[in-house]
């Protein structure tokens, strides 16, 4: 990645010396998972404490990438940034943003970004800013470069438990898929975590969240440098205001109340057959997080049934890593 883009490589000043040092800034929050693990929960959470402000989901963050690699330009951004859907929902107007950027440049993409992030907690009143965006547990090494301060919260679920409300929502079309989908997500994310200094991921189980609330949430918390408050237990005002702003709102009907185990079990929501399909393709990741698993070991003949899926879902994803490679998004 070039020094354009993290604004981190060595610069001096006109003098040929290195520039005084730039002040440590707080902890910048990037709330990430597979979809239906409870991000959004943790979104209301965050968005609870007097400090924080956590903007709508920000795809362009990523997608705006290959505008800006070569040099960064403000403007372009901008245009880019106007024509992208997910940028829409944070409703800043145009002549505020160019004002802002006009009245005080931004040298690089990443202060760019941090320049989107503080007029979104302007708005709210609030001092800090995080970041609440599923699919950039796909991208945690770019996040981690473009912004030194990024601190990785990864919400993970038992993937039966997820797999159960992406078949009752319509996102996969098979057990199979929603086994794979959830699989590559939660090892791609502890893959890259691995590559990080420990004090930029955190993980957090949503069955730790349902269970056990105040210690999770006090150890969120320490993880991001932030005071632990009370009113982040009750959430249910921030997570009404938040859905305003989600991608869909209408598949969020339990975030607005009180935080209760057993909303959903894949023991009772799934059938025996498709619990076993699923641990046929996921079980290793499921054993890895500690989730116990039904069947020990999976029968020969699910593992063969299940074998087409597991070939053409990552025939699927090296083509398509193929093309993102030939446009230079990858």
């Amino acid at each position: 990645m070039s020094d354009d883009l993290t604004g981190q490589g060595k610069r001096t000043n006109g003098n040929g010396a290195a520039p005084p040092p730039v002040p440590e800034r707080p902890p910048f929050p990037f709330v990430v998972g597979c979809r239906r693990s409870g991000t959004t929960l943790v979104r209301a959470i965050l968005a609870s404490h007097s400090e924080v402000a956590v903007a709508p989901e920000s795809r362009f963050l990523i997608a705006l990438v290959p505008e800006v690699s070569q040099r960064f330009d403000a403007v372009r951004m901008l245009d880019a940034l106007y024509e992208h859907e997910s940028f829409a929902r944070w409703q800043l107007r145009r002549p505020l943003v160019e004002r802002s950027f006009r009245d005080d440049p931004c040298a690089t993409y990443g202060d760019a970004v941090r320049r989107l992030y503080a007029l979104w907690a302007q708005r709210q009143d609030k001092e800090r800013c995080a970041d609440k965006t599923p699919d950039h547990v796909l991208r945690i090494p770019l996040l981690a470069a473009l912004l030194p301060e990024a601190r990785i919260v990864h919400v993970m679920r038992d993937g039966r438990d997820v797999a159960a409300s992406l078949l009752e929502l319509g996102w996969v079309e098979s057990i199979e898929r929603a086994a794979l989908h959830w699989r590559h997500r939660v090892l791609q994310g502890r893959e890259a975590a691995g590559q990080l200094p420990s004090v930029r991921y955190h993980e957090l189980r949503y069955e730790d969240l349902v269970e056990r609330p105040e210690p999770t949430v006090r150890a969120l918390c320490a993880a991001l440098d932030l005071s632990f408050e009370p009113a982040m237990l009750r959430y249910e005002k921030a997570a009404a205001e938040a859905l305003r702003t989600e991608p869909y709102p209408h598949h969020n009907r339990y975030v607005t109340r009180p935080l209760r185990p057993g909303l959903r079990d894949w023991r009772r929501d799934l059938p025996a057959a498709a619990v076993s399909r699923f641990e046929a393709l996921a079980g290793d990741a499921l054993a890895d997080l500690g989730y116990e698993l039904r069947s020990r070991p999976v029968p020969l003949t699910t593992r063969l049934v299940t074998r087409p899926d597991w070939i053409a879902w990552h025939s699927q994803r090296l083509t398509r890593s193929g093309r993102e490679s030939l446009r230079g998004e990858c």
